[in-house]
């Protein structure tokens, strides 16, 4: 970017020149008030620093010429000045000065200043839901929002708009408040916050003719972030658009960021299957329910038959690859209610709510006949399993059930592995009893 500071003092300048070239910047310096003008008609110009003491003229009244310049009319313009006169700074600011600076940290002074460059320089990306029916305001507002680079979809009815809103994902609406039509834009902004509560964090823009106190008061009722006025002006859109988008998509990346962490927490990595961090949240609250509500759960015990030969003959590489197929295959088989963990090393486990002991038999005998068919990395496999459910009419935790579990698995293993073993919790008790 080109950065014009406007100074008589030769020490500043060359300060100021050095941090510039530092920063990958264009210096342009100059000493008075007349040659800053200058290059503001010459070339094009994205920011500028010009001090309130001038040879010629004063930093006022140069921030008043330059605001009168094709080139100087948007350009950031920073006063440099020590005063703490209210009067005067207040002058500056009707002068056209974008903001007032001391010039006593130089480097200081130069890192706020570029920072007004880097937020006019940022294009922002996303998809917008425009809704307005006048194609004069249309066209205004679709060439501002084409040159921020947004995605944008036009409609004129805000009845199409909001069936658009319900297939897509937006990162922000912009709506004419008064569209024709069977729907009104305040009645798109009321839909949209009333049947889609899982998209409450997209912003919503009204825009109208009518700025009327009451009437913004009712759009931020029902919903809307933030409101323009018409005719439109062009650094107010940019502005408040960026914002709107920008603060929505860092809003996105925060979630995304804690989901990460959450699935890092609760997530096998190799099977993506649950860990065993998963379970105080996760099977407490099923075995919780199961229990209340006296419903059938059943739990499977997986274990892979001869897993360490594995191991030992293909390497610990391979021996991935295998539990990683073996995850996909289980994640494959399950109902959405049902809870698949990696208990550790070979060791799998899935928590089947609403699943008789009859049903869960049935499954655990169709994972068997998968994993005997799976042969993950060409390697034959098979899988010793254990089933167990929960007593009707009694309440039982997973540990109970695990318990049980693991015995029969041990017993699958002991009658020459790959097959599949159930006991209830009668039997168990019944085995235990016999010793």
């Amino acid at each position: 970017m080109n950065i014009l500071v406007v100074d008589h003092s030769k020490v500043f300048r060359a300060l100021w020149h050095k941090l510039v070239l530092k920063a990958g910047h264009e210096p342009i310096m100059v000493a008075t008030g007349e040659e800053g003008l200058e290059e503001l008609k010459r070339r094009r110009v994205d920011l500028v620093c010009v001090s309130l003491t001038l040879p010629d003229t004063d930093g006022i009244e140069f921030c008043r010429l330059a605001r009168k310049t094709r080139r100087g009319r948007h350009v950031p313009l920073i006063l440099l000045t020590s005063t703490e006169d209210k009067a005067a700074r207040m002058k500056a600011f009707e002068a056209g000065a974008t903001d007032i600076h001391s010039k006593t940290d130089i480097e200081e002074l130069f890192n706020q200043a570029a920072r007004f460059v880097e937020e006019d320089e940022q294009r922002i990306s996303g998809r917008v839901l425009y809704v307005e029916d006048s194609s004069v305001v249309a066209h205004v507002m679709l060439k501002i929002l084409e040159r921020l680079g947004l995605e944008v979809d036009h409609y004129t009815s805000a009845t199409d708009a909001y069936e658009a809103f319900g297939r897509h994902a937006y990162d922000l609406v912009i709506s004419d408040i008064l569209v024709e039509g069977e729907m009104s834009g305040m009645g798109l902004v009321s839909r949209i916050r009333e049947k889609f509560p899982d998209k409450a964090r997209v912003p919503i823009l009204a825009v109208s003719g009518m700025d009327d106190i009451t009437r913004r008061m009712e759009l931020f009722r029902l919903g809307v972030n933030d409101f323009i006025s018409k005719p439109v002006i062009e650094e107010e859109v940019v502005a408040r658009v960026s914002n709107l988008i920008s603060n929505k998509q860092l809003f996105d990346q925060v979630r995304a960021q804690r989901r990460h962490l959450y699935e890092l927490a609760m997530i096998d990595q190799l099977t993506g299957l649950y860990n065993r961090n998963s379970l105080s949240e996760f099977a407490k609250k099923a075995f919780s329910e199961a229990n209340r509500h006296d419903f059938p759960l059943s739990l499977i015990l997986i274990d892979l038959d001869h897993f360490k030969e594995i191991n030992d003959t293909h390497g610990h590489l391979t021996g991935d690859e295998v539990l990683a197929s073996i995850g996909e295959m289980l994640k494959n088989n399950c109902r959405d209610e049902d809870f698949a963990v990696r208990f550790g090393g070979e060791e799998l486990m899935l928590i089947l709510p609403h699943c008789t002991h009859e049903d869960a038999v049935q499954r655990a005998e169709e994972l068997r006949q998968a994993v005997e068919t799976l042969k993950p990395s060409g390697i034959p496999m098979t899988a010793s399993l254990g089933v167990t459910s929960r007593p009707h009419g009694r309440e039982v935790s997973m540990e109970d059930l695990f318990r049980i579990a693991d015995k029969a698995v041990y017993q699958a293993k002991e009658k020459g592995r790959n097959q599949v073993i159930a006991l209830t919790a009668q039997d168990y008790q019944k085995q235990l009893a016999a010793g």
